[in-house]
């Protein structure tokens, strides 16, 4: 092997090495990239997996099952999409075994919310969690992480709610599901109207 690659200097064949010092070639460049990958990640596995991506149209609600589980503490949904009703909440339930948790005043969240020049916050407890707002003329976004939702003690949110309007708004929430259950999903819904987008969820590496 006369050359290595640019800028991690890996060893690589070139045109002119024998073929049968091919198994040899191939062995030493897979050396290289692993050792180079764990350098560069400090680990075997990345710092966040993709566990799933869903696409939706027209929904009043999107359930995904079982991407929760012991392999991960902690996960990241993302999420973009419209409503055919203007301006209404949208929502999260933890889930297990097909089901929802809707119980009373186990989600209890607050706000801070900048639209414009006008600051506002709150504090709400109910039997969902609301994690941003969804809108029937604007691009909606929101970055929600949730904390350790499979270990059977009471789940942490926390997420950021963007969108196109002109006056740059954004809201913030932080939340907690007071219920010491073991959860494998989630399911998003709207207040009102129904809903087209799409859901990614990774979980951060141990």
């Amino acid at each position: 092997m006369a050359t290595t690659t640019p800028n991690y200097g890996w060893a690589v064949p070139t045109s002119t090495d024998l073929v049968k010092d091919g198994a040899t070639a191939i062995e030493t460049l897979g050396d290289a990239i692993d050792a180079s990958m764990n350098t560069a990640l400090g680990t075997k596995k990345a710092g966040m997996v993709l566990l799933n991506t869903t696409s939706f149209s027209a929904v009043a609600s999107q359930s995904i099952n079982d991407v929760f589980s012991t392999t991960y503490d902690n996960y990241l949904i993302l999420t973009s999409h419209t409503n055919s009703s203007a301006a209404q909440d949208l929502n999260l339930r933890l889930r297990v075994g097909g089901a929802d948790n809707s119980t009373a005043s186990s989600y209890v969240r607050q706000l801070m919310e900048a639209s414009g020049s006008t600051v506002s916050g709150g504090r709400t407890t109910t039997d969902r969690h609301v994690f941003g707002v969804t809108n029937d003329i604007l691009s909606n976004a929101q970055s929600l992480t949730v904390f350790n939702p499979f270990i059977a003690q009471p789940t942490v949110f926390y997420s950021q709610d963007l969108n196109s309007r002109s006056n740059a708004f954004i809201a913030v929430w932080g939340g907690t599901h007071n219920q010491s259950t073991s959860y494998t999903g989630f399911t998003i819904f709207p207040s009102a109207g129904n809903i087209t987008g799409k859901i990614t969820v990774f979980g951060y590496s141990k």
